[in-house]
């Protein structure tokens, strides 16, 4: 089976956990016997490469700009941006061009920023069944129905009609493919993917090993944590606010990631506190070893939120948000807390109830780790997408 993945980055260039997943899934299927390629794009000149035995061909995004880096666009180029991007019919060439070269069986598509839903064209003029892989909100809205630091409860007028080409034109894909059953059920109330025959959620998996972890918290401390990209959408402001409010002598709040410079920089001064370790960037175990508990304090529709697997992974409990997917993850009690991020108080609330059962939740770290479980069984997460792919090719015969 000839399979092309379709995404906005692919490593090295990690823009978020839509790309870890793709490289799992793409060297996975690989690994399957499948041959495999991606297309994906750069702001250099086209180029074919080799990463890690898989063939990348890296176009030249047709647009203003990458959508990667740590440097914010200003407004008008943003704009620009998104104007272009609504129907773009160079990069429908671009898709056509690599489906004649590679003849593809099956097209993957993910993350379609710079593509726009010009290549459901293109992948339906190719006669090529195509899968859409749902990770965020984007084919929705612009900016993933999260405007002036708060969620969109409907789609606006403006994002019907940036999106106006993309609901019609949804059914021209074999499959879609949620990952969160969130994200899905999102899409579908509005209209999208009506007439795709195949709709499912496969949850994201992940490769980790974290039974050689030693944990190193310091006992005379109730170690809280937050990992993950310091951007407003994260909550990562919520969570500081909530903690300024409660912290006592025996707090410490770590805090690794990245993000945009100028806003790290704003968290840093603004939050200044000798208990808030702002740790940068850095391997998930050297983080998890430090905390008690992760907060994720999302304030968007986060699809899933692997975070939250990897925390439980380690057997580490999980204070997150009560919207978007991440509660398809947690149970009450059992694994974690949730909270409402636009309840004042609410965050407060649980930290300082986690503080209270700290023992509790110590004892609970091996029913926390088999919780991860169904999100860390990779093989059978590859079988599920090799399923899907023979389904589709099925319903390409009849």
């Amino acid at each position: 089976m000839r399979i092309l993945f379709i995404n906005v980055l692919y490593a090295p260039f990690i823009g978020g956990g839509a790309e870890i997943t793709l490289k799992n899934l793409v060297e996975g299927t690989y690994d399957l016997g499948h041959e495999v390629k991606v297309l994906s794009f750069w702001d250099k000149d086209d180029k074919e490469e080799v990463i890690d035995g898989i063939p990348v061909y890296r176009a030249k995004i047709p647009n203003v700009y990458l959508p990667y880096g740590k440097i914010r666009q200003p407004f008008l180029k943003r704009r620009l941006w998104h104007i272009l991007d609504i129907y773009n019919p160079i990069s429908k060439k671009i898709v056509l061009k690599q489906i004649a070269d590679f003849k593809p069986d099956i097209i993957s598509i993910h993350n379609t920023q710079g593509w726009s839903c010009s290549i459901w064209d293109a992948v339906s003029e190719s006669n090529v069944p195509a899968i859409q892989i749902l990770h965020d909100l984007y084919l929705l809205c612009p900016t993933n129905m999260f405007k002036n630091n708060v969620i969109c409860k409907e789609q606006c007028l403006t994002c019907k009609i940036m999106r106006f080409p993309c609901k019609s034109k949804s059914n021209q894909l074999k499959a879609v493919v949620g990952v969160s059953n969130f994200i899905l059920d999102k899409y579908l109330s509005y209209g999208y993917f009506k007439n795709v025959p195949i709709k499912k959620v496969i949850y994201n998996s992940r490769k980790l090993d974290s039974t050689i972890v030693e944990r190193k918290t310091d006992p005379r401390y109730i170690n809280f944590g937050f990992i993950g990209t310091l951007a407003p959408n994260k909550g990562i402001e919520v969570l500081l606010r909530a903690y300024h409010k409660i912290k006592k002598p025996n707090y410490k709040l770590f805090v690794a990631g990245a993000g945009k410079q100028d806003y790290e920089e704003y968290l840093k001064s603004k939050y200044k506190d000798d208990s808030i370790i702002f740790m940068g960037k850095v391997e998930p175990k050297y983080f998890f070893e430090k905390v008690d508990v992760t907060i994720v304090p999302s304030i968007w529709y986060e699809a899933l939120g692997m975070v939250v697997v990897e925390s439980f992974a380690f057997g580490i409990p999980v204070i997150g948000s009560n919207i978007g997917g991440i509660p398809e993850m947690i149970t009450e009690g059992v694994n974690g807390m949730l909270f409402d991020p636009y309840k004042e108080g609410d965050l407060e609330e649980k930290l300082l109830k986690f503080e209270d059962n700290i023992s509790d939740w110590k004892n609970k770290s091996e029913i926390i780790k088999q919780s991860a479980q169904k999100f860390l069984d990779y093989k059978g997460w590859l079988n599920q997408w090799e399923e899907l792919y023979k389904l589709v090719l099925d319903g390409k015969i009849k």
